[in-house]
């Protein structure tokens, strides 16, 4: 099957860890012909930056296509449509299945047209990453017309879309309330992680070289959390809670934001029992949890709490509504509120008590094998069985 990808908003850099990059490979490994038609922005030492528009094959053998996003007189006009010009390269490529990443580009319409008048059979599903956190709101008259223009789009190709997916089953929510998105097209589509990525051979042998660097011991309980630690990811609470409690240890990875960073030094300072480590490579990122007793991230969500199900540890996350997904049959738990009373004696209720055990059993079983990429590209491509 011919498979293209059509990402018109996100920057992209090859070999990285998103979805846009994970997605078509695992497709492809799946035996697919694959092509990701993507911007010609990219990360850069923390910038967004434009590169060279290309059309080149990664080493996984997925081709990439590199457009530049059409201008248009007004710069709001174009940031609100982020259009890339791709029908002329759906006629060459001629795809069976086309996967378009977002709900906010006019680009859309040039797929829909594609389908129209070229190949009714073609499957098109798309998927949604925001949310009421990081997404669109509607408390201006701006904000209202924004909806306004993003609910057009939606509205009139929705009706050729087979499926639309949120990432997490908030965005589906969200997917339906902010665009009005039908709620019999929508299901969820969780991210999670590359499955190569992960040493599950060499797991053992890697949590002990990694507990023996930073002298912590088997009687330990090691509580592993990191990612890019902010006000919103309640890391100082998580601090604060393991600070000084006997046989308790906690590692931090991970980059400290202006916001949090004088907080953080100071109960860094004062608490021998807690580890931090600096930023990591993301690949490394699976070796820390397999490390870990508990992963725990006690805020905001971010991928790495489908990556750390992924590494079949049992884990902690704030509890919130439409977010239960992280959560497969007892691998994890969370907590609510988040105060580090409260996450003190959650760490309490799961040192080594049967309850832990349990979770832990749940984790390491093929339960989160859904976490993987290999399982998540298989879904991905469920509604290509309904043609």
């Amino acid at each position: 099957m011919k498979i293209l990808h059509i990402a018109p908003n996100a920057p992209y850099n090859d070999y990285w860890g998103y979805q846009d990059n994970l997605l078509p490979k695992y497709h492809k490994k799946l035996g697919h012909d694959v092509t990701l038609i993507i911007t010609n922005l990219m990360h850069k030492d923390g910038k967004i930056i434009e590169t060279d528009c290309a059309d080149y094959v990664l080493n996984d053998g997925v081709r990439v296509i590199r457009l530049k996003k059409k201008k248009y007189p007004n710069r709001i006009l174009t940031d609100l449509n982020s259009k890339l010009d791709v029908y002329e390269y759906l006629k060459d490529i001629n795809p069976d299945f086309v996967f378009y990443h977002g709900l906010v580009s006019t680009t859309i319409f040039d797929v829909i047209k594609y389908k129209k008048k070229i190949n009714p059979d073609c499957v098109i599903v798309q998927d949604n990453h925001l949310d009421y956190n990081i997404g669109f709101h509607a408390d201006t008259l701006k904000q209202r017309l924004v909806r306004l223009f993003y609910r057009f789009i939606n509205k009139k190709s929705v009706p050729y879309v087979n499926r639309i997916y949120g990432v997490t089953p908030w965005r589906k929510m969200y997917a339906e309330d902010y665009f009005k998105i039908p709620s019999n097209k929508t299901d969820v589509l969780i991210m999670g992680a590359d499955d190569e990525k992960i040493d599950f051979i060499n797991s053992k042998k890697i949590r002990k070289e990694i507990r023996d660097k930073y002298t912590i011991s088997d009687s330990d309980f090691l509580v592993v959390t990191g990612g890019k630690i902010d006000c919103k990811k309640n890391i100082l609470q998580l601090m604060e809670a393991c600070s000084g409690m006997n046989d308790i240890k906690l590692l931090i990875f991970g980059q400290v934001l202006n916001d949090v960073k004088d907080d953080f030094e100071r109960v860094l300072n004062c608490s021998k029992n807690i580890i931090y480590i600096g930023w990591i490579d993301s690949d490394k990122v699976y070796d820390y949890f397999f490390a870990a007793d508990l992963v725990f991230f006690p805020g905001q969500h971010s991928v790495l709490w489908e990556q750390a199900c992924a590494a079949k540890v049992p884990c902690v996350f704030e509890k919130w509504d439409g977010m239960d997904h992280v959560n497969n049959g007892g691998n994890s738990d969370f907590v609510t509120p988040v105060t580090a009373d409260v996450l003190r004696e959650k760490i309490i209720e799961l040192k080594f008590t049967p309850k832990y055990f349990q979770m832990k059993k749940v984790a390491q079983s093929h339960a989160t094998d859904i976490y993987l990429y290999s399982n998540i590209a298989n879904k991905s491509l469920e509604c290509a069985d309904i043609v």
